[in-house]
């Protein structure tokens, strides 16, 4: 087989790509909050090598890897947030406040991936952690930095990247929320991944067990749509994209 034809990679990507979330809800219907003020991030894995060689190899040894171990090393700045000079992080608060417990107290659940504006966004992995939390401390010029280190429980596991996982849509708010009951009045749908894909693919609007027949997705978060007629009273709003049906709505009023 010929060499293979070396070709010049594009720019390096950097550190700072990495994001990282704790979930302050439940496994199954997570909340995923932000930990920002990160200074330096390191993913680890570290592999259990069991050396089984044996005759057969003719003396060359020969190693397995029976078991891995996960961890997440960073280091954040004790930073307050923009609106409230007294208000820490709040993603830096529920490491903080896990490093308080022992046992499942001391455990969370976190994600972390790449992502970069034009970037790849190709790694992203999510699993149970216990908490170290140690303050670095320091003379009177230092800043408060925190050494934060996450030792996996288990499983890290690949998961789909938050900019592509399929999501039904959530649905906010209409504006205006009342129309006559011929309907034809223009409004505004407010909410979130209405774009499940990345594109257009809203598939369905409905008001009560109206449908809806002309309307314009202008982005992820924004419909505008001609009301269907509906007899007079209150109905509630959904929208459906290529993944489901939104499961929170809003009330439309006819008169």
């Amino acid at each position: 087989m010929a060499s293979t034809t070396k070709v010049p990679l594009g720019g390096a990507t950097l550190n700072r790509k990495y994001y990282c979330d704790v979930n302050s809800g439940t496994y199954a219907a997570p909340t995923w909050v932000g930990i920002f003020g990160v200074t330096e991030f390191k993913a680890g894995k570290e592999p259990t090598l069991n050396d089984d060689s044996d005759f057969d190899a003719g003396g060359w040894h020969s190693k397995n890897i029976t078991a891995l171990a996960w961890s997440l090393e960073m280091k954040v700045e004790r930073k307050v947030t923009a609106g409230d000079a007294t208000v820490y992080d709040p993603g830096q608060e529920l490491l903080r406040a896990a490093s308080d417990g022992m046992g499942t107290s001391n455990v969370i659940d976190v994600r972390w991936y790449e992502i970069t504006s034009s970037g790849p966004k190709v790694e992203a992995y999510r699993g149970f952690a216990c908490v170290s939390w140690s303050p670095e401390g320091g003379d009177m010029t230092a800043d408060d930095i925190v050494s934060v280190t996450l030792d996996g429980r288990g499983a890290r596991a690949a998961i789909t990247h938050p900019d592509f996982a399929l999501v039904v849509p959530s649905v906010y708010s209409i504006t205006p929320a009342t129309d006559v009951a011929a309907g034809g009045a223009l409004v505004t749908i407010a909410g979130m991944d209405f774009f499940a894909a990345g594109a257009d693919d809203v598939t369905a609007i409905t008001f009560g067990v109206a449908a809806a027949v002309d309307w314009v997705a202008y982005d992820d978060n924004a419909i505008i749509v001609v009301v269907p007629a509906v007899a007079a009273g209150s109905v509630n709003v959904t929208v459906t994209n290529a993944t489901g049906v939104s499961t929170d709505t809003v009330a439309f009023l006819y008169t």
